[in-house]
């Protein structure tokens, strides 16, 4: 964006990243791995976490107890079959990649939560899986729709007059 507005570059400011002015002139940057660092929890079920996407195959590794998931996102786009028992060595390069970024960029790791109950973690899991996340995606789609309409309080969301 900086190279678009014809501004210089700020390098004791950036982390990483790449120039986007070749996609917006029809050309193509070099691909590159991706990676993702949410050191806390979300709103809405997002755990602590860091990720990268390496050509089809994306690593997860969860901070808080320490797991990872693999996957092809090739072959399981929904991201359904974790393939870290299948495929430990991709688990492994994969990792050593996402741990350098994050030293790289001094990325602040969260710290584990001795509060942390594996058993109510579980609990939590099984009760968003069967039936919670059902109802989110059948709210989130009626948004979706032409009829839809917010609640006056809605986000603090206004209702265009138009």
């Amino acid at each position: 964006i900086l190279e678009l507005a014809g501004l210089s570059l700020k390098p004791n400011q950036h982390i990483d990243g790449v120039s986007l002015m070749p996609l917006l002139k029809g050309d193509r940057i070099a691909d590159r791995d991706l990676f993702w660092h949410y050191p806390h929890y979300g709103n809405q079920g997002g755990e602590p976490s860091s990720i990268i996407r390496s050509g089809n195959f994306k690593l997860i590794y969860y901070h808080e107890d320490g797991r990872n998931e693999l996957y092809d996102l090739s072959k399981d786009v929904s991201e359904r079959t974790d393939l870290t028992k299948s495929n430990p060595r991709k688990v492994k390069v994969l990792r050593a990649k996402l741990d350098q970024w994050l030293k790289e960029t001094g990325a602040r790791i969260p710290i584990r939560d001795v509060r942390f109950n594996a058993e109510l973690k579980q609990r939590q899991i099984k009760n968003a899986s069967e039936g919670q996340l059902e109802g989110l995606e059948k709210r989130a789609a009626n948004y979706l729709k032409d009829t839809f309409v917010p609640n006056k309080d809605w986000w603090s969301s206004l209702v265009p007059k138009d």
